[in-house]
């Protein structure tokens, strides 16, 4: 062969190479028609949007996240209709949605969440905490804590409302630990070291970085013979002072569960369960210390789940632990009335264990409430527009 020809050859070549490199950036940049089934509730009259329809799961974030942006123009779901998990982001206007995080990003299912700057969605992969901007899909490394802590490592998605503090927790054979990230410092610490048993839930205090709550493990509220010392469902650990101490325990009788911080750091949420029965239940608050304690609501048929309060501090959302048969509940936290909203029916079942919860939350606006439900049979995503019955007070 000559060289000319050669020559034309590696052209050729090349040009294939590239044109099929810029097409599958180009894929993850199309803009597909959109999925969502908007219908009314049979049972209450109310407009639900299913946003996702796809015969593979589409979940959203934990409900302790955000899957909103802080415009409320779109919401962030994790999905593996592509084979692996990927975010997406679909635009609430129109309905039409894309491919979010970048080919070879690993999503953990449903670990992800909108910053507290409503821009950017944030997600931890081989030892560092990305976060892509939800418009632009520009991704950038706000941490990297590959080889600073050892252990299995896992990102907790709870930040301080400036964004500046976030926590990390890793697992070793014999330990559980806790640590406090400065992003703006690039300091990090060592809040916390549990020998033995397991730390899960860590939380910081939106408003008061040096406060971190904690569930420990093994968990041992269900046994009423135990010393109260023994029985807490949350510790709590103040970087200021260096005091770890217990923080939420209930009366013998009781447990809590699914404990949240207000937006204004001032206020605990949890629920109160019936040992055993679960029922009664409540949802009740403490100060950031641990002291003067409300009950808002209360449910004797109603087996409340999980839920969270909104940015305003006067509304909380509840989802039902029935399988198949749970109602979504809004709360006015000032006045206490209730108002059923929906019926996800998801199936609780523990064999898809969080694809097949609920998880309700607001967006920061409070306008929207999002949530997963596996009712049509896979898990797909929903949003319920909540404006009318916020802004009459119920």
């Amino acid at each position: 062969m000559s060289n000319y020809n050669r020559k034309n050859v590696n052209f050729f070549m090349f040009f294939l190479i590239l044109s099929f490199l810029l097409a599958c950036n180009e894929s993850d940049s199309i803009n597909y028609p959109p999925e969502w089934i908007k219908t009314t509730d049979a049972r209450t009259g109310v407009e639900v949007w299913q946003l996702t329809n796809h015969d593979s799961a589409s979940v959203a974030c934990y409900f302790e996240r955000q899957a909103f942006s802080g415009d409320d123009k779109y919401f962030i779901y994790s999905s593996v209709r592509s084979g692996d998990w990927k975010l997406y982001r679909v635009d609430l206007n129109t309905g039409n949605y894309t491919v979010l995080s970048p080919e070879g990003r690993l999503i953990h299912d449903d670990d992800y969440t909108v910053h507290p700057d409503g821009q950017q969605v944030c997600y931890f992969d081989e030892g560092k905490l990305y976060a892509t901007n939800i418009e632009s899909k520009k991704e950038e490394i706000l941490f990297d804590i590959k080889g600073r802590i050892s252990g299995r490592i896992r990102f907790s998605g709870s930040f301080t409302n400036n964004g500046e503090y976030t926590l990390f927790s890793s697992v070793e054979e014999e330990s559980n630990k806790i640590f406090r990230v400065n992003l703006s410092t690039d300091e990090i610490i060592l809040a916390h070291e549990k020998i033995g048993g397991r730390i899960s839930h860590p939380l910081i205090n939106p408003v008061y970085p040096d406060l971190i709550s904690f569930v420990p493990g093994p968990d041992t509220q269900n046994d009423m013979s135990l010393p109260q010392e023994l029985r807490a469902r949350n510790w709590i650990i103040d970087l200021s002072s260096g005091i770890v101490r217990q923080f939420l325990t209930r009366e013998k009788g009781f447990r809590a569960t699914h404990e949240t911080w207000s937006t204004d750091g001032e206020k605990f949420f949890f629920f109160q369960k019936t040992v055993p029965g679960w029922l009664p239940v409540s949802i009740y608050s403490m100060d950031k210390n641990g002291n003067n304690e409300i009950v808002y609501y209360g449910s004797d048929t109603v087996r409340l789940g999980h839920g969270i309060s909104d940015v305003s501090g006067k509304w909380f959302i509840s989802d039902s632990q029935e399988p198949g048969t749970n109602p979504l509940t809004l709360i006015n936290l000032e006045t206490g009335k209730s108002k059923i909203i929906d019926w996800p029916n998801s199936s609780m079942d523990s064999g898809d264990g969080k694809f097949s919860h609920v998880h309700p939350f607001f967006s920061s606006s409070g306008k929207y409430i999002g949530y997963t439900s596996d009712k049509s049979g896979i898990p797909q995503v929903y949003v319920v527009p909540v404006a009318e019955f916020v802004n009459n007070g119920i």
